[in-house]
């Protein structure tokens, strides 16, 4: 009688542990993409802290953090087609993303980007659905009309605090972006740069800064709906580049992507975007 007692109870403690590990199981991630390809020491931070050095093919998931090295470069594929390449010195939080294949208005992408400097080609969401898609930013949110920009949080105190002023700052290559703080809105078009230096700030258009960004090559003619327009001067320290004055320039719509060099391993191509 005792020994029946005794495995009684012990299925019940057992019953028991099982309830209390699904009551305790964190809700299902949405997934949002994998890594295309990483150059150095590349790491996904889940929600609990964890962490762990990433490899190609590995996925990323709802309230991941993706941080790259000093050294180190990472490009990530969005389940709905975007890209995000990520520069050295990075952390870039997935922090909430739902697609199922279709715009219904209940898919959405909303980023942040916590320090370190990104370079982001939407996918699908966003196209029909623009307030679907956000990069919270320092002092900033980015919204999107449909684009390629590149995006850099310059923390006070921080390494390059030592040469930019801290902010964020958001250059546009195609397309349009917005960058939004309590005060107000700003529209960002190609080559143009954002900065905004805090909340209480109203984001301003500045010349755009050479040494965080690669300003546009002088656009190729073209026609048909593969090229978008763009403007017809590009204004870099103050000073226009000539190569860039002609009324009607016009970019393709798959514009040359600046590269990152850097060492290759078998989980690193010779360069990413």
């Amino acid at each position: 009688m005792r020994t029946l007692n005794l495995i009684f109870l012990f299925r019940l403690e057992f019953l028991i542990l099982l309830l209390a590990l699904f009551v305790m199981r964190p809700a299902h991630a949405e997934f949002a993409g994998r890594v295309l390809f990483s150059n150095g020491k590349v790491q996904i931070i889940s929600a609990d802290g964890r962490s762990q050095e990433v490899k190609k093919g590995d996925p990323i998931q709802e309230s991941d953090t993706v941080a790259t090295a000093k050294d180190a470069s990472a490009q990530l594929r969005m389940q709905d087609g975007g890209l995000i390449a990520m520069r050295p010195d990075t952390q870039f939080k997935v922090e909430s993303f739902k697609y199922d294949g279709k715009e219904d208005g209940s898919e959405h992408s909303f980023f942040a980007l916590l320090k370190g400097g990104i370079r982001a080609i939407t996918g699908m969401i966003g196209h029909e659905h623009k307030q679907n898609y956000r990069i919270a930013a320092l002092s900033t949110t980015i919204g999107i009309r449909g684009t390629d920009h590149e995006t850099w949080v310059v923390l006070p105190g921080s390494e390059l605090a030592k040469t930019y002023a801290p902010g964020t700052y958001n250059k546009v290559n195609k397309g349009e972006t917005t960058m939004t703080t309590s005060q107000g809105t700003i529209n960002i078009l190609p080559n143009e740069m954002g900065y905004s230096a805090s909340d209480s700030q109203l984001p301003q258009l500045q010349p755009v800064n050479a040494r965080l960004f690669t300003v546009a090559a002088a656009p190729t003619a073209g026609s048909g709906k593969q090229f978008a327009s763009v403007r017809s001067s590009t204004v870099q320290d103050n000073t226009v580049l000539n190569s860039d004055i002609v009324q009607g320039n016009l970019l393709p719509g798959n514009p040359q992507l600046n590269p990152i060099k850097g060492k290759t391993s078998p989980t690193a191509p010779g360069q990413v975007f």
